[in-house]
C-alpha cells in the first residue's frame, strides 16, 4: 500500500525583513503559509521550515528553485511607497510555485 504525497500549497510565502536597510543587509524567511494566518507555524512536515532564512537574494533563489518556483525578480521584492510611508520594517510577497 503507497501514500499519496500531501498537496503543495500553490505558493511560498517570503517576508522580507529589514526593507528600511541596504539590501544587501535584507533578510529573507520562507513560509508555506502566510505570515500571521492562524495555519502560520512550524512546517518541518510539509518541506519548507519556518526558519529557513536567506541573507541574500541569490540564496534566496536557490530555495525558491528547491521549493518548485520561478524566483522573480529582485524588484519583486522591493517595498513599495506606501509600504515605506507606513514604516514597515518588513514585507510580505508570494512566489506561485510551478505546476
Amino acid at each position: 500500500m503507497t501514500t499519496e504525497p500531501l498537496p503543495q500549497p500553490p505558493v511560498v510565502w517570503v517576508t522580507v525583513e529589514k526593507v528600511r536597510q541596504l539590501r544587501t543587509l535584507w533578510i529573507y524567511r520562507l513560509s508555506e503559509d502566510k505570515p500571521g494566518s492562524l495555519r502560520d507555524g512550524p512546517l518541518l512536515a510539509r518541506g519548507i521550515p519556518t526558519d529557513r532564512l536567506c541573507h541574500s537574494y541569490t540564496e534566496l533563489c536557490v530555495w525558491l528553485q528547491r521549493y518548485g518556483c520561478a524566483p522573480p525578480p529582485p524588484d519583486y521584492f522591493v517595498p513599495t511607497h506606501e509600504e515605506l510611508d507606513e514604516g514597515v520594517g518588513s514585507i510580505v510577497r508570494r512566489v506561485t510555485r510551478r505546476r
